[in-house]
C-alpha cells in the first residue's frame, strides 16, 4: 500500500513537473514571439523611417538642381532627359551624365550644368548609414513641365 501511494505520488509530481515545464515552454514561447513581434515593428518603423528620409533627400536633391535649372529656349514640355548622379560620401558631386537623352543636346546639357551648379549635396550625411550607400548614385528624370519655380 505505501509502495503504490508512493509510485502515485511520484506520478502525481512527475505530472506536475511536466506540466510546469509545459507552461514554462509555452511562456518562453509566446516571449519569444512577443519579441520577435517587436522587433519586426522596430525594423518596419526603421524602414518606414530610413524611406521617408530618403525620399526626402531625393527631393531636395531634386529641388535643389530645378532651383539651378536655367531651361534653354528650346525647351518644350515634350523633352525629357534621364541623369545619372554619383556623389561621394560627404555629398561631393563625382560624376553626371546622360543615360537617357531628350534629343536635344542644348537641353541635355542645360541639365548636366544644373546639376554641377546644385552640387554639393551635403544633406546624404543625414540620411541613415544604410541609406547613404543606396543614394550614392542614383537616376533622376528631367523635363520642363515638371519644373516647380
Amino acid at each position: 500500500e505505501a509502495k503504490r501511494k508512493a509510485e502515485e505520488e511520484a506520478k502525481r509530481k512527475a505530472q506536475e513537473e511536466a506540466r510546469r515545464a509545459a507552461e514554462a515552454a509555452q511562456k518562453a514561447a509566446a516571449s519569444s514571439l512577443d519579441n520577435l513581434i517587436a522587433g519586426e515593428a522596430e525594423a518596419i518603423a526603421n524602414a518606414k523611417q530610413a524611406a521617408q528620409a530618403s525620399n526626402g533627400f531625393i527631393n531636395l536633391v531634386r529641388h535643389a538642381i530645378e532651383q539651378a535649372w536655367i531651361l534653354p529656349a528650346s525647351a518644350t514640355n515634350q523633352l525629357r532627359a534621364v541623369v545619372r548622379i554619383q556623389l561621394l560620401p560627404t555629398g561631393e558631386l563625382v560624376s553626371a551624365r546622360i543615360i537617357e537623352s531628350s534629343g536635344d543636346s542644348v537641353f541635355d546639357r542645360s541639365v548636366l550644368q544644373a546639376v554641377e551648379r546644385a552640387a554639393p549635396f551635403r544633406e546624404i550625411r543625414e540620411l541613415p548609414l544604410a541609406a547613404q550607400s543606396q543614394f550614392r548614385e542614383f537616376n533622376l528624370d528631367f523635363n520642363p513641365k515638371d519644373v516647380r519655380r
